[in-house]
């Protein structure tokens, strides 16, 4: 008991010196340290408590020699509870634990040679292995296998696991040979050859299917081109003629040959690869990568199925106010229903704003129930979606904005003549972002409607709609010594044979200036003909110069005249 004390002591002050100078070592060295110690420690204890043992052999008394052992009993339970053994792990079974060291090997390295024997003995190209047997000697009780020694049994791995070394040997042999006979049958060469005949049965059944769904898709096909198809007709409408048909089927029994092939190959891949245990982790990884998305893609279909609901009455009841809504304005636009200070023409753009604010709205309700909403990604696109929207669209949002204000404004109506800057022409459409005259050449000219508000508008028709019509006009001069009353009588003369200008009111001539040596007159009439300004101008300057010529009076300025009298 001296003896012991001192190595208790000993083994005090090793642990003392190991963790100063383990101090500056990494952890997993100290963690070594620590269990080699820690094992040693329980070598100790055990040696005690086989003295202990010896003295009770050397002559104590029964009763005393009951009391040790009861002792030693209640001593190993106590050390097994605060020392956990090391386990023998083989593909994720545990058979059995070691807690004690031996021939200066620790639990840790035991089992280690342990693993690597039976994993090599079980997995041999061998169709059969060894006998297993146990071998006896002085000290230790060993399982073998033919001439490899699997595990030695010691004295104190028998009082560690309450039993003798002889009882756990025969345990260990009982274990080990499951093991053994179970990893041989899984990898062993009949195991092999096996599976070798199953893979090529495979391979063939796959290569058959494959040409089987060659011939089916062919047969497909044939039928596709030589069928009498009919065209597809909606209520007098062709959608789609016959080849279009025809390119149609044949590229789905396209899509059919890859869908076998690739159902083909989902099943039989995994059931290739399971055939060797070496590769049946990697079919169960395969299955994973498939069946991984479509079960999330489940469970999250069934955990936002209430929100799905939400979804579906919110658009419903958005629809159907939608729907009430453009009946509404239909029913304005046509006239059927007049409100006060509202004019008709207005009633569709203001269901178009109504119906933007809504949708933005239900936009607003729904963005919390769909799935992901609240994610840093999702956030993230919308950032992205709506700082280039307002980048990219200030000339979009500028002219939309202007259009609204155009609509409400009322400076022009579809069909109006009007002039906008330096455009003269009919206006033959009118939407939220441009407008577009036909000039009177016929051609079409696109207006943004931003630049409308910032440019003189000039709308012809609006005199025709709302008064006598619009005035067109148009200068001439003579010199001093032609009678004023002469030319207005002329002037007048002309503007009656028009036939676009209006008999009432009558047209009228103005004296717009009296220059140094002229008079400057404007005749005036009024049409109604805005439609055909340039034709009114047309036909007025030629009746104009008809009646001019009929009484020889040259219509030209004193300037041209006094440079005649010069020459």
């Amino acid at each position: 008991m001296h003896s012991t004390m001192k190595q208790w002591m000993l083994t005090i002050l090793l642990t003392c010196w190991t963790l100063i100078g383990s101090a500056q070592e990494p952890d997993s060295v100290v963690q070594q340290r620590m269990d080699s110690l820690q094992y040693a420690l329980q070598e100790m204890k055990m040696k005690e408590l086989m003295l202990l043992s010896a003295l009770d052999e050397s002559g104590r008394s029964a009763r005393e020699d009951s009391l040790r052992k009861v002792e030693q009993k209640h001593r190993i339970d106590s050390l097994r509870q605060v020392t956990p053994g090391v386990p023998l792990v083989i593909e994720e079974d545990t058979l059995l634990y070691i807690y004690t060291s031996l021939g200066g090997d620790d639990p840790a390295h035991r089992v280690e040679a342990v693993a690597r024997k039976v994993t090599q003995i079980g997995k041999s190209l061998k169709l059969t292995t060894d006998s297993m047997h146990i071998f006896v000697s002085e000290y230790t009780d060993d399982v073998m296998c033919g001439e490899v020694v699997i595990v030695r049994v010691s004295d104190l791995d028998g009082l560690w696991n309450g039993m003798s070394r002889r009882e756990l040997a025969e345990e260990y042999l009982k274990i080990l040979s499951l093991e053994i006979e179970r990893l041989h049958a899984d990898y062993g060469l009949e195991a092999k050859l096996t599976g070798l005949g199953w893979a090529v049965f495979l391979i063939v059944v796959q290569v058959l299917l494959f040409l089987l769904t060659a011939r089916f898709i062919r047969y497909l096909r044939r039928l596709v081109g030589e069928g009498n198809i009919k065209p597809l007709v909606v209520k007098g409408y062709e959608l789609m003629n016959v080849q279009q048909e025809k390119r149609i089927l044949l590229l789905l029994t396209r899509v059919l040959q890859i869908f076998l092939v690739l159902l083909q190959l989902f099943i039989s891949l995994p059931l290739l690869f399971s055939i060797f245990p070496e590769t049946e982790k990697f079919t169960w990884n395969m299955i994973n990568y498939v069946w991984s998305p479509l079960r999330d893609m489940v469970i999250s279909i069934v955990r936002y199925f209430p929100n799905i609901v939400k979804i579906i009455v919110i658009i419903y009841v958005v629809r159907w106010l939608l729907k009430g809504l453009h009946h509404l304005s239909d029913e304005i636009s046509v006239g059927h229903l007049k409100i006060d200070s509202f004019y008709q023409d207005w009633a569709e753009p203001t269901y178009h704003i109504i119906r933007i604010f809504i949708i933005a709205f239900t936009v607003v309700v729904i963005w919390p129930c769909l799935p992901g909403s609240d994610s840093g990604v999702f956030k993230g696109v919308s950032i992205f979606v709506a700082a280039l929207f307002s980048l990219g669209s200030t000339t979009t949002i500028g002219n939309l904005i202007s259009g609204i204000i155009i609509t409400y404004m009322r400076p022009f109506l579809v069909g109006d003549f009007v002039r906008i800057g330096e455009q003269e022409g009919e206006v033959i459409e009118k939407n939220a972002f441009i407008t577009r005259l036909r000039d009177i050449k016929g051609n079409v000219v696109t207006v943004p409607n931003n630049s409308i508000l910032s440019q003189q508008t000039i709308n012809y028709t609006a005199a025709v709609r709302d008064g006598e019509g619009s005035v067109v006009h148009s200068v001439f001069t003579f010199t001093y010594h032609v009678p004023r009353e002469t030319v207005e009588a002329y002037l007048l003369e002309g503007a009656a044979r028009c036939k676009l200008l209006e008999k009432n009111p009558k047209p009228f001539v103005l004296y717009t200036a009296l220059e140094d040596f002229y008079t400057q007159y404007e005749i005036n009439g009024y049409t109604k003909e805005t439609a055909r300004l340039f034709a009114v101008y047309s036909e007025l300057h030629r009746n104009i110069i008809d009646v001019f010529h009929e009484h020889d009076l040259d219509p030209t300025s004193s300037h041209f005249i006094k440079v005649q009298e010069i020459k």
